[in-house]
């Protein structure tokens, strides 16, 4: 296990440093495949990735982007990348499908909802989202503090969706400082960066 916090003084700093990290991932490889949650707390990150796509020339002719839980984002038809490596899923059967033989996801955007939901929101089953090389949970808002809460003190003897985040081998939580209100405030002020 090996949970990580990267806590900010703002949704927007929060956002930024998330939108970096697509970038970095595609930038560093460009066969990279990501799993990206849409809904509302991340479309702030997903338009700063966008813009940045725009100062800094990405070739995404081999990448693949999984779109979770919504038919939406066509904000990403915009990426000069083939239509066909840009797909709509809403369960992890639909994903594991969509995946070549021997292909993982490198990176994995997840929010973590108000209600303690992280992944695909109309299904149990996680497996293949959940072995994603690397996963960052986001979450914003004093709504997502308890969630968050829940995340930290999940019990990893049980299964469950937080148990089985906080088992992965290697997860970020990106949070603001709303979302990190209920944790300790030794732990909160350790975690803080400023990000420029």
């Amino acid at each position: 296990m090996a949970l990580n916090f990267k806590i900010f003084k703002t949704k927007e700093d929060a956002d930024f440093y998330l939108a970096d990290i697509m970038r970095k991932q595609l930038n560093k490889d460009p066969h990279s495949v990501l799993a990206l949650d849409l809904n509302d707390k991340l479309d702030a990150t997903y338009n700063k990735f966008l813009a940045g796509t725009k100062s800094n020339t990405l070739n995404l002719a081999n990448a693949k982007l999984f779109l979770l839980n919504s038919a939406g984002g066509a904000k990403f038809n915009q990426l000069q990348i083939p239509e066909s490596q840009l797909k709509n899923v809403s369960n992890d059967t639909e994903l594991s499908n969509e995946l070549d033989k021997k292909e993982k996801i490198n990176v994995a955007i997840l929010n973590l909802d108000d209600h303690s939901n992280v992944g695909f929101k109309r299904s149990d089953d996680q497996e293949q989202l959940l072995a994603a090389k690397e996963l960052f949970i986001y979450a914003s808002g004093t709504d997502a503090a308890e969630s968050v809460l829940k995340l930290y003190n999940a019990d990893l003897s049980t299964s469950g969706s937080l148990s089985d985040v906080k088992k992965h081998r290697m997860v970020t939580v990106v949070l603001d400082q709303e979302a990190a209100s209920r944790l300790d405030d030794d732990f909160r002020a350790y975690y803080t960066y400023k990000f420029a």
